[in-house]
């Protein structure tokens, strides 16, 4: 037997394994990366989606609404606004604005991940406008607060009274939005690339209600 015939094949067989061992790192590397921009590019566009209607909650063209709040709990809130006053679409017409979590499963390869709904309602005309966002949202939680700055152990246990409704001045929304495909489809449950966004607003409406 040629010892040296047979080193170079071991040798040579280790080499091979590493070299396909890294490739497949890099591979898993790079698909973990567009997993993760695309999952945020996401989350980008429902957060800005909701900041602005709660920023808006309450707002009128000519004062706040009476009421604001009309339900809160954890996965769903209620409220009344005039979203679509703008400089270019002045009115005084307000809406009722649902956002609730969760609706349907996306059925897109992820298990954990359903659709996240608005709901405009126009009152002065009836007309309901409903939005399912499919981005792949995994949780949509809130928070409520009666006093500014409290910890996020001391919120508000939903759902809240009529009363309590009228005492809120903060809310702590949480957003998970997840991949509709795995790192590695080879994990179990697991291996969706995750994105979460957490805020506390304090609607400028909500003071003083």
């Amino acid at each position: 037997m040629n010892i040296g015939l047979v080193t170079s094949y071991v040798i040579g067989g280790i080499l091979l394994i590493g070299i396909l061992a890294m490739n497949m790192s890099l591979s898993n590397s790079s698909t973990e990366l567009t997993l993760t921009q695309t999952t945020r590019e996401k989350a980008k566009g429902v957060q800005e989606f909701i900041t602005h209607d709660i920023q808006k909650m309450g707002y009128n063209r000519e004062g706040k609404t009476t009421p604001i709040l009309e339900v809160g709990e954890s996965n769903r809130i209620v409220f009344y606004s005039n979203i679509d006053d703008t400089e270019s679409n002045q009115n005084t017409n307000v809406e009722k604005i649902t956002w609730e979590f969760p609706g349907a499963s996306l059925d897109n390869g992820n298990p954990n991940a359903y659709e996240l709904v608005r709901t405009v309602e126009h009152l002065d005309t009836g007309n309901i406008e409903k939005t399912p966002i499919r981005l792949g949202v995994t949780n949509f939680e809130i928070k409520y607060f009666d006093e500014y700055g409290k910890s996020l152990s001391d919120a508000m246990s939903p759902p809240l009274s009529s009363s309590e409704l009228t005492n809120v001045v903060q809310l702590y929304i949480t957003l998970e939005l997840q991949s509709s495909a795995k790192i590695n489809q080879n994990t179990g449950a697991g291996g969706f690339v995750r994105t979460i966004w957490e805020k506390r607003f304090s609607p400028p409406n909500l003071e003083d209600i």
